[in-house]
């Protein structure tokens, strides 16, 4: 098992790389030149669903109904493993702008292509920063009327269970007029737990559950609201 383990990821390694390495002048040249954003999305997408083959992990979805994105929902999800991110890119039929940690944006390459992709980096220092983060955010909304996707909890679950949320997505929902859609991933601890290198091959869950409508919600009644989904949907067991 750990042999077969070593092997999935050298593979992925060895054939995900060159994958990067042709993709990266064009992306620098569609996206960071001609401004074709979505170039991102699908360079990327090509890259994690290929590398998501190889690692033998594979995504059950349910509940995905690709009408509700019109609304450019704010995507709020629990968050287990390294694997979160890219599996739910490599799922939406549409591409995210996301909310992630300051911390990101010093990844080398990454970092900027992060930037590129227009992903909002929250530096948690200060709650003014916190706030401007946010209204960079909301403004990305309602001019560019793209998803965004946030995990609530700020960092992954160490026992599987989900922490609780935090409101600043769903104040960015409630600020910017759309609703919050919430999506469930069950499985992604079990192959990539937090602390381990190698990927293990499996099954994950990805559910998606009806959108929560802000609209007369004042901000006062959100911290209710989301004890309330938290309970409702995060602490199940996956059926």
């Amino acid at each position: 098992m750990e042999s077969m383990r070593w092997i999935r990821n050298f593979l992925t390694i060895v054939l995900a790389l060159p994958l990067v390495a042709l993709l990266i002048i064009p992306v620098l040249v569609i996206s960071g030149l001609l401004g074709r954003v979505g170039f991102i999305y699908s360079a990327a997408r090509l890259v994690i669903r290929t590398s998501l083959r190889l690692l033998g992990v594979r995504p059950e979805v349910r509940g995905l109904d690709p009408g509700v994105f019109a609304s450019a929902p704010v995507i709020v999800s629990n968050h287990l493993s390294n694997l979160d991110g890219p599996l739910l890119v490599s799922v939406l039929p549409v591409d995210p702008r996301v909310l992630i940690k300051a911390e990101a944006r010093k990844i080398p390459l990454i970092g900027w292509i992060m930037k590129l992709a227009g992903f909002v980096f929250v530096d948690r220092s200060s709650a003014a920063r916190r706030q401007e983060a946010l209204a960079e955010a909301i403004g990305k909304i309602q001019r560019e009327r793209r998803p965004f996707l946030v995990f609530p909890e700020g960092t992954r679950s160490r026992d599987g269970e989900a922490r609780e949320f935090k409101k600043g997505g769903f104040v960015m929902a409630l600020r910017a007029g759309v609703p919050v859609l919430p999506v469930r991933i069950s499985g992604t601890q079990r192959l990539l737990p937090p602390g381990r290198k190698l990927c293990a091959a499996g099954s994950v869950r990805v559910d998606f559950f009806p959108r929560l409508d802000l609209s007369g919600t004042a901000e006062s009644q959100l911290p209710g609201l989301i004890r309330d989904l938290h309970e409702r949907i995060y602490l199940r067991e996956a059926i």
